[in-house]
């Protein structure tokens, strides 16, 4: 026969009863499963199946009723009683009190009696046992229904057993109508009691449970428990709070008070109350209790409530609540101080993300701020990235919490690229280009394009190249539009033009801006472009960019180099919509390109009219002036750029210039030194060679500079040349033109006038004195025959060219008959038609070429006598040491003499070979070489002449002071 078909799945204990144990939810949850199967197998007729399965779920409950009924079921059902008798006898040592116990023991006792039909109880029970065994339960409620037997307690068991057999059958409305049967006034003992108090909460009966239990005999705290889970496995969450406000049982086991304490936090948001009264006997319950507690109390803003509980336990528990609890109250250094204390326990570092992240959720930039950065660069941490952005957040968001000091340690380049790479970040949303150039030192190739354009915004204009570096390394990277754009803007801006036009021609036009073709086309003017510029310009035209003065300004560039006219067109445009001194000034180049000179000066004064304090349009209306021929009022143009620019060497000769060309030699002569002062030192003395082209253009400069201060400041001027020969000859001089001498001297004193004191022409007026004399008739070696004395002026008409006019009354100083008084009229000229051929000293090189090409006409009045001289002298000068060269030179001359009374015409026609020795002497720093003397040797062969000899030798010597 059989006592039980299936146990409860929760056992709960009768009052009185030991726990066992299997009493917790984990070990029944390991054990349902195996008396389930084993069950199923019973069914199936499978006894090694359900043998197995029992054994199993008894070797995971050795002690439990529950295990014990379903192996002796099965030990029954198979025809093994005398193995179910001896496993009852061992459970009772675990159980003695169990009414189940009691009642299989009481069925499987042997009976010497034939219970077929015998009508005592414990017969009855003995074949009802029976009938439930073979599944008849109907024949087992008859036994159940016989008079008096439903209340003995062996018809009690049998109710018992009907009623575990239909609650595993599926049977609820047998079970139900069993229950119902169950009279109140029935005497039950306390173990049937509880007995029956689990049967109703098994099947739901919660309002059956609860009158049972109202009747007394049920306030264990396991039947408390019980209850309670009963309510909560149907979700009535106010009945348990109704329940359990009720209840205050005192566990003995502290897993008992564990389920207990977790029923009371699962109703905790409607009542929170009943878990924070709750008083818990077992420390680790009391700190579950808290840990529960202390979150639902915060939640709703209760924080006395939380502060009770957490005051019940160690200060150095409940960290996160407490970190919790100061976050919420306010209290933001306490609650930075419980984080640390969190983060320096073990493993400790994975809570510093969601640490600083409250802090900063809750307004605690500052603490969540010192926190990063006490863990900062957050070596190991595997959220590392996250706290470099949080990093980056507060710094974007708050940049003054961070102190002069932090900014110093984020600076400061971490080991690796990716490292850098979340440095940049904070520092980009510091705005600390310092630290970001710092940072990016290396040039990683690593740095991703948003990084490479930070440090390309960093660099900015200070330093434009690498600026453009960056923006170019972003754009390899990234090459979106606004990438790109970035790039064309920064190459212009460092002067980088040929790769910003590149840049600008490699983005589609649909994707460029009106701003973006005005630059582009900008740029293309630069590069000198103008073809491409004119395109962005029609194409900005095209997209209805407004026609601005800006667009004219463009526009009248791009024309310019096909139209002038048109460009003219387009800067009138300009000025009329926007007078802006720019234009202006290009308008007058045009103007003056087309000859325009007074429109152009018009131009510019407009332009220095909007612009006072502009050097360059200072500069470019002097040149105007100079143009229309006003240079008073150039040199006061001149003389403000050069205020603005005092070192522009250019303005410094455009005064010294025009001052000359007004006549004040004596302010000429001052920007001439000016002007060589902004040459800088002079290079030792030696040859004048230099180790660069620029070198020796400056030199030569400098010497000009010099000539011209040297000429600036000089009145007088004293010659002296002669002339020995072995024979007549007809070779130019500038005592008697036309007059052949053998040997001839002269002497010459010449005294030139100040402008200033001749109207301020620039042109040189000079009055001189002179003494000359030949060999005479008898071709005396000496030249000291018939001296002549010569007074007259000097007049150098052009400034740019050597000619000078001439008037001069020569007078007899002897009684010679072959001299008398006359008059001449005479204009030289001399060039050598370039400054690297004069005879003049030259500063740079070790040797150079001269020429010159002398004509000099003269007419005697008296004489009624005209000669004509024209010659050519070509040299090679080889400097000796400074001051000092040796020249050999040749010359071809030419001689017409028109005589007076019928006499004819005279001409001569020869060539000149002669070497000769220079020497220059007296220079200063500013003053060229004052002095001059030569003396030469040369020989002249006549191809015609109206000598009679064709062949001569000369020593010649000369000298300038």
């Amino acid at each position: 026969m059989a006592l039980f078909v299936m146990a409860p799945a929760w056992p709960l204990h009768a009052a009185g009863q030991e726990p066992v144990a299997d009493s917790s939810r984990y070990r029944q949850f390991m054990v349902y499963p195996h008396r389930q199967a084993g069950y199923a197998a019973m069914r199936a007729g499978d006894e090694r199946v359900a043998m197995a399965e029992f054994m199993r779920a008894r070797a995971l409950a050795p002690q439990s009723i529950d295990t014990a009924l379903d192996l002796v079921e099965a030990y029954r059902h198979f025809g093994h009683a005398a193995q179910a008798q001896k496993l009852l006898d061992e459970q009772h040592r675990y159980t003695p009190n169990d009414p189940r116990l009691r009642a299989a023991q009481s069925v499987a006792a042997p009976s010497a009696v034939d219970c077929s039909r015998d009508g005592r109880p414990v017969c009855r029970a003995q074949r009802g046992f029976d009938d439930l065994q073979a599944g008849n339960l109907a024949k087992a409620q008859a036994e159940l229904d016989a008079p008096d037997f439903a209340r003995s307690p062996e018809g009690r068991s049998l109710r018992h057993a009907l009623v575990q057999r239909a609650i595993y059958l599926g049977d609820r409305q047998r079970a139900d109508a069993q229950l119902a049967e169950l009279d109140a006034n029935d005497k039950l003992s306390a173990d049937e009691r509880s007995q029956w108090f689990n049967l109703l909460l098994q099947l739901g009966k919660l309002d059956a449970a609860r009158q049972l239990q109202s009747r007394g005999g049920l306030d264990a705290p396991a039947q408390d428990l019980a209850m309670a889970q009963a309510i909560a496995n149907h979700s009535d969450r106010k009945g348990l709070a109704a329940y359990m406000a009720s209840r205050q049982p005192a566990f003995t086991t502290e897993k008992d008070e564990r389920q207990w304490v977790n029923l009371l936090a699962s109703v905790a948001h409607d009542r929170p109350e009943l878990l924070a009264r709750y008083a818990s006997r077992y420390p680790a319950n009391a700190v579950l209790q808290a840990r529960l507690s202390v979150p639902l109390a915060m939640a709703r803003g209760d924080s006395a409530m939380a502060q009770r509980m957490l005051s019940r336990l160690p200060d150095g528990s409940f960290r996160e609540d407490r970190f919790s609890l100061d976050l919420q109250q306010g209290r933001y250094a306490e609650a930075s101080q419980q984080a640390e204390l969190l983060i320096a326990q073990p493993e400790g570092y994975r809570l510093l993300d969601p640490l600083s992240y409250r802090l900063m959720e809750a307004g605690a930039r500052g603490e969540a701020k010192q926190l990063l950065l006490a863990a900062y660069p957050f070596a190991g941490n595997p959220g590392s990235a996250a706290l470099f952005s949080r990093l980056a957040v507060l710094a974007g968001e708050q940049p003054a919490l961070f102190s002069s000091d932090d900014r110093v340690r984020l600076r400061r380049p971490l080991e690796s690229v990716p490292l850098r790479m979340a440095q940049v970040a904070i520092l980009g949303a510091l705005h600390d280009c310092d630290g970001i150039r710092q940072v990016m030192i290396d040039l990683s190739p690593n740095y991703s394009a948003e990084q490479w354009r930070q440090l390309g915004d960093c660099y900015g204009n200070d330093r434009p190249g690498l600026a453009e570096y960056a923006y170019a390394e972003a754009n390899k990277r990234k090459p979106d539009s606004d990438t790109t754009r970035a790039l064309a803007y920064q190459a212009y801006s460092a002067q980088d033009y040929a790769t910003a036009l590149q840049v600008w021609r490699s983005i589609p036009v649909v994707h460029m801006q009106s701003a973006d073709l005005l630059a582009a086309a900008t740029t293309a003017l630069t590069v000198d472009d103008p073809a491409v510029a004119r395109s962005w310009l029609d194409t900005y035209a095209a997209q209805g960019g407004q026609r601005d003065h800006t667009y004219w300004w463009l526009r009248a560039q791009a024309d310019d180099p096909r139209d002038p006219a048109l460009a003219r067109a387009d800067l009138e445009n300009a000025v009329a919509m926007h007078p802006d001194p720019r234009y202006y000034a290009r308008l007058a180049a045009l103007q003056s390109q087309a000859g325009e000179a007074q429109q152009a000066l018009v131009s510019l004064q407009r332009a220095s009219a909007l612009a006072p304090n502009d050097s360059k349009l200072a500069a470019a209306l002097g040149y105007a002036y100079l143009q229309v021929g006003a240079p008073d009022k150039a040199m006061v143009q001149f003389e403000r750029a050069h205020q603005a620019n005092p070192d522009d060497p250019a303005l410094t000769r455009q005064l010294l210039y025009v001052h000359q060309q007004l006549g004040d030699s004596a302010q000429a002569r001052t920007y001439a030194a000016l002007a060589i002062d902004q040459l800088g030192p002079i290079d030792a003395p030696g040859t004048g060679s230099s180790d660069s082209t620029a070198q020796e253009d400056e030199d030569q400069q400098r010497y000009t500079l010099r000539r011209l201060h040297e000429d600036l400041g000089r009145q007088w001027r004293f010659n002296a040349d002669m002339t020995l020969g072995d024979t007549v000859s007809s070779a130019a001089n500038t005592a008697a033109p036309g007059v052949s001498y053998r040997s001839y001297l002269q002497l010459e004193a010449q005294y030139r006038f100040d402008p200033h004191l001749t109207g301020g022409d620039a042109n040189t007026l000079a009055a001189y004195a002179r003494v000359f004399a030949g060999s005479g008739a008898s071709g005396s070696v000496w030249p000291m025959h018939a001296p002549m004395l010569g007074v007259g002026l000097h007049w150098k008409p052009l400034l740019s060219q050597n000619v000078v006019l001439s008037i001069e009354q020569q007078t007899p100083v002897g009684n010679s008959r072959d001299t008398r008084n006359d008059t001449m009229l005479r204009a030289s000229g001399s060039w050598s038609f370039s400054p690297r051929l004069s005879d003049d000293w030259h500063a740079t090189g070790p040797s150079w070429f001269t020429q010159n090409f002398y004509v000099d006409i003269a007419r005697y009045l008296r004489a009624r006598q005209t000669v004509f001289t024209v010659d050519y002298q070509l040299g090679w000068q080889r400097k000796l040491i400074d001051g000092q060269t040796i020249e050999p030179y040749a010359h071809v001359q030419y001689t017409g003499i028109d005589r007076a009374h019928g006499a004819g015409y005279a001409r001569d026609a020869r060539l000149g070979v002669g070497l000769q020795w220079n020497l220059w002497y007296g220079e200063t720093r500013y003053d060229a070489y004052p002095h001059r003397f030569s003396i030469a040797v040369e020989g002249q062969h006549a191809f015609t002449s109206y000598l009679h000899e064709n062949n001569a030798v000369f020593l010649i010597a000369r000298t300038q002071w």
